[in-house]
C-alpha cells in the first residue's frame, strides 16, 4: 500500500531525484534537523511523511515519523505537486521562502522575484524566460535543478499562499480570489481544493478581527535574528516628509495619488503589515515590504560568518540580526543616491525632501517629472543635479531598467556611463536597490574612517565578510553610530 501511494504521489513530482536538487540540504543535514526540530531550517526545505501524505516545517510538533517513510522537498510547491497536502498544525505553506543566497542561480533568483510580483498571475512562463533572456525550456530546468519545481508551479503556490492569508479577512470569497491573483472564482477553488484537499469556505473557520474598511491586515514571518530597532531606525533616519512616517516600530507609506498608506507594525517576532486595497497588486506591495525589510534574508548564516570576523564581532554580538532596508521604489532610491553622495543622511534626506515639494506635488518625482529639470537649483553641485536628470531620461525612455530583478552587471556598466555617477553610488544602489548582500562601497567615508585605511586596503579587508559585506557594511556603521553617541 505504501509503495503504491507514494508512487502515486511521486508522479508528479520531480524529473530529478533529491539528492541532486542543489537548494536541497543533503540528507544527513534535512534528518538531523527535523529530529531536532529546528525551526532555523524553516523555509530551507519541506518534508512529507509517504503514509500520511501530508508535508510538513521541520520544526512541526507532531509526532516523528520514521525515517523511511520520510521525503524531502526544497519547496513546498514541490511537496503540492508530488500530491502531498500542507500540515493544518504547522501551515508549511506560510513559511519564510528559502533564502536567495542558497539558491546559487541568479536567472532563478531573478525570476522568483517576479513571480513574487505576481508576474505569471497575467502572464505565461514563456513572457518570463523571455525576461531573462532564456527560453522555457531553459528556465523550466534551472528551476527543477534548484527547487525541484517548475515557474508555474512555484506561481500557483505563491497565489495559493497569498489566497490563504486573505481568508483571514473578512472579505468576501470573490475578493480573495481577486487579490491573490485569479482569474476567476472557479480558478480560485480548483487550486485551493487541490493543495488543501478542502474548499476555501472550509479554510475559512479562523478569522482574524475585523479591519478597518478597505484594507487588508497581514502578517509577515520574520527569520531571526532581525534586530528591528535597527531597521526601524535606519528608515525613521531617511523618512520623506508627506511620503513616509517611522514612530517607534511603527512604518507608514503613502501610496502616490491616494489618501492611505501602507503600514508595517512590529508584533512579538513578526510584522503586521496593512494595505490598502483597489490600487497596486497586493502581491507587488507585500515584495515591497518584504524588500524594505529584508524578510528574505538568510539571518543564520550571516550571523554565523560575520561572528567569526574579528572586527566585526563585538558588534555582531551587541546587535545580532542587523539587516540592509532595500528599496521602496527603486528609481526614488536611485536618485537619493546620487543626492547623498559626499553629503550627510540628513543633508541628502533634506535635498530629497526639497525635491518633493518643488517637483513631485506632495510625491517623490517621477522619472517624467525630472527629465528636464536644471536639479542644482535645489542646492547641489551641477554636475549631480545633470546626473539625475540624465537618469531620469534614461528610465522614462526605457533605456535603463532600475529594479532588482535586472541584471546586476549590466545595470552597474549602464550606470557608470552616466556622468556623475561614482563608484560609491553604484555600489548603493546595489546595496538597496539589486539587493546584492554582498555590495561594499569601498570608498564610503564610514567605512574608511572606521577601518583607517584606504579605498583599496578596505576592498581587501573586506574579501574575509564576503558574501555578506553588504551586512558588514551594516555593522561598520552601526559601530560608528555607537561612537558617536558614546555606547
Amino acid at each position: 500500500m505504501h509503495n503504491n501511494n507514494e508512487s502515486v504521489r511521486a508522479s508528479g513530482a520531480t524529473t530529478a531525484p533529491a539528492s541532486e536538487i542543489t537548494a536541497l540540504p543533503s540528507a544527513e543535514v534535512c534528518k538531523r534537523a527535523r529530529l531536532s526540530r529546528d525551526p532555523r531550517f524553516d523555509g530551507r526545505f519541506f518534508l512529507a511523511t509517504v503514509t500520511t501524505g501530508i508535508f510538513c516545517r521541520p520544526s512541526c510538533p507532531k509526532r516523528l515519523p520514521r525515517e523511511q517513510n520520510v521525503r524531502y522537498f526544497a519547496s513546498a510547491a514541490a511537496a503540492a505537486e508530488a500530491r502531498y497536502r500542507p500540515c493544518l498544525r504547522c501551515r508549511p505553506e506560510l513559511a519564510l521562502p528559502m533564502p536567495e543566497t542558497l539558491l546559487g542561480s541568479s536567472s532563478v533568483t531573478r525570476a522568483l522575484r517576479l513571480i513574487d510580483d505576481g508576474f505569471l498571475n497575467n502572464q505565461p512562463v514563456s513572457a518570463l524566460a523571455q525576461r531573462l533572456d532564456l527560453s522555457e525550456r531553459q528556465l523550466d530546468r534551472r528551476f527543477m535543478r534548484v527547487l525541484g519545481s517548475t515557474p508555474s508551479s512555484i506561481g500557483r503556490f505563491r497565489r495559493v499562499q497569498l489566497a490563504r492569508q486573505l481568508l483571514a479577512s473578512e472579505l468576501p470569497l470573490t475578493q480573495v480570489a481577486r487579490f491573490a491573483g485569479y482569474d476567476s472564482v472557479s480558478q480560485f477553488n480548483r487550486e485551493l481544493q487541490k493543495f488543501f484537499h478542502c474548499t476555501p469556505s472550509a479554510l475559512r473557520e479562523q478569522r482574524g478581527s475585523p479591519r478597518a474598511p478597505g484594507t487588508l491586515s497581514l502578517t509577515l514571518p520574520v527569520r531571526p535574528p532581525y534586530d528591528f530597532d535597527w531597521v526601524f531606525k535606519y528608515l525613521r533616519h531617511r523618512a520623506l516628509n508627506g511620503v513616509e512616517a517611522v514612530q517607534g516600530h511603527r512604518y507608514e507609506r503613502q501610496l502616490p495619488n491616494r489618501q492611505g498608506s501602507v503600514v508595517v507594525v512590529r508584533e512579538g517576532q513578526n510584522l503586521r503589515v496593512q494595505i490598502p486595497m483597489g490600487t497596486e497588486s497586493i502581491h507587488g506591495l507585500l515584495r515591497r515590504v518584504v524588500r524594505v525589510f529584508d524578510l528574505n534574508a538568510d539571518g543564520v548564516s550571516i550571523h554565523a560568518h560575520l561572528v567569526q570576523q574579528p572586527l566585526l564581532k563585538p558588534w555582531v554580538n551587541k546587535a545580532p540580526g542587523l539587516r540592509v532596508p532595500g528599496a521602496w521604489n527603486s528609481f526614488e532610491t536611485a536618485v537619493r543616491a546620487i543626492l547623498g553622495q559626499q553629503v550627510s543622511v540628513a543633508r541628502g534626506t533634506a535635498l530629497a525632501n526639497a525635491m518633493i515639494q518643488r517637483y513631485g506635488d506632495g510625491n517623490f518625482p517621477t522619472p517624467e517629472q525630472l527629465c528636464d529639470r536644471d536639479i542644482a537649483e535645489i542646492g547641489m553641485p551641477g554636475r549631480r543635479g545633470r546626473a539625475i536628470s540624465l537618469l531620469a531620461r534614461e528610465v522614462y525612455r526605457g533605456e535603463l531598467e532600475l529594479s532588482d530583478v535586472c541584471d546586476q552587471d549590466q545595470l552597474s556598466t549602464r550606470l557608470m556611463a552616466v556622468p556623475g555617477i561614482g563608484p560609491w553610488t553604484v555600489d548603493y544602489i546595489n546595496l538597496r536597490v539589486s539587493k546584492d548582500p554582498d555590495a561594499f562601497p569601498r570608498n564610503d567615508w564610514v567605512v574608511l574612517k572606521q577601518l583607517g585605511t584606504t579605498p583599496a586596503k578596505a576592498a581587501a579587508q573586506a574579501k574575509a565578510w564576503q558574501p555578506w559585506r553588504a551586512y558588514a557594511l551594516m555593522y561598520l556603521w552601526f559601530a560608528a553610530a555607537q561612537r558617536r553617541s558614546g555606547s
